[in-house]
Parts: C-alpha cells; structure tokens; sequence
C-alpha cells in the first residue's frame, strides 16, 4: 500500500510541474508582415500579411505593384515542420492564385497588361534574433499563366517593330523580409 501512494503522489507532481513550465509560452507568432519582391508579395514590389491559425498552416494576402498596373494575390502556405519561434528555418510550400504574369513594352504602352492565375512554389522563412520575429522569406514560384497571356506573348515575338523581346522564365523568385507579431 505505501508504494501505490507513493507512485501516485510522483506521478501527480509530475504533471503538476510540466503546466508550471507552460504558462505563458507562445509556441509560435500568429501575424507575419512582410515587404519585398515578387508574385509572392503582389509584384515587382509588394507586401504580404499572413495569418497562421496552426503550426502548418498560413493564409496569406499580398498586394503590389508591376511596371504595368497593380498586382495581387491570396493563398495558403503549408508548413513542411510547424511554425514554431525557436526555429530559425522553415520550409513550406504555397499555392495561391492572384496576378503572376506582365506584359510591358516600352513606348508601346497599349500592350502592357497584367495576368492572373495560380501558383505553386516552394520557400523558405529565415528568422534571427532571440525571438526570432525578423527575417528574410525566400522562394521559388511557378505561375501557371493564362492561355490570354500565351496569346499575347506570341502576337508580339512575331510583330516586326517590337525589338528586343525577352521570354518569361518558366519559375520567378521572391525575396521579403518579415516581421512576426
């Protein structure tokens, strides 16, 4: 009888001192702000305000600008290992839909215009300093672009007073620095 009350009595203190342990922890920051380039962040320059209602899982906005008009886009970000603040690194993938294709020519203005599709990526969130709330974002993205957009690419690689045409990369990258609150 005296060890059952005994092996009680640890296992209760146990417990006991695990909770104390927890009390005001925050296992990860719920606001990410961030300022940069790219489609991830709305455009040629943009921002992005994420949402992270778990540890796996962010939903994010962005809006910016490109040469052309204003850009935009909304999606999710999965995380490949929880959003936790004592991780510096964390990897994720993203798919999203908003603006991820521009036309500009120059001093041909009526041919620039801006393109919305999905996109899917992969990236990476580098957090420093003791709280880990500051850092760089980095990824690569993969616009899957508008049949409109083909169309419109085609039409000026064969017009003969359009010079120097440059063809879109297959993947773009963005680079941001955020802030977590």
């Amino acid at each position: 009888m005296f060890l059952a009350v005994t092996a009680e009595a640890q296992q209760a203190f146990t417990y006991q001192k695990i909770e104390n342990k927890n009390v005001g922890f925050q296992d990860r920051n719920r606001l990410d702000f961030g300022v940069g380039l790219g489609i991830e962040n709305g455009g040629l320059l943009g921002v992005q305000l994420e949402y992270t209602p778990i540890s796996r899982l962010g939903i994010f906005i962005s809006g910016g600008y490109y040469m052309v008009d204003a850009g935009y886009g909304a999606g999710l970000k999965g995380y490949l290992m929880p959003k936790k603040v004592e991780k510096p690194f964390r990897l994720y993938a993203l798919a999203m839909y908003g603006t991820n294709s521009a036309i500009y020519v120059e001093g041909a203005s009526e041919y620039n215009k801006v393109y919305v599709g999905p996109s899917f990526g992969l990236g990476m969130e580098m957090r420093f300093g003791k709280k880990k709330a500051n850092g760089f974002n980095v990824s690569l993205v993969v616009p899957v672009r508008s049949n409109e957009y083909g169309d419109d690419v085609e039409m000026l690689k064969n017009n003969p007073y359009i010079e120097n045409f440059t063809e879109p990369l297959p993947v773009t990258f963005s680079m941001a620095y955020h802030h977590e609150f």
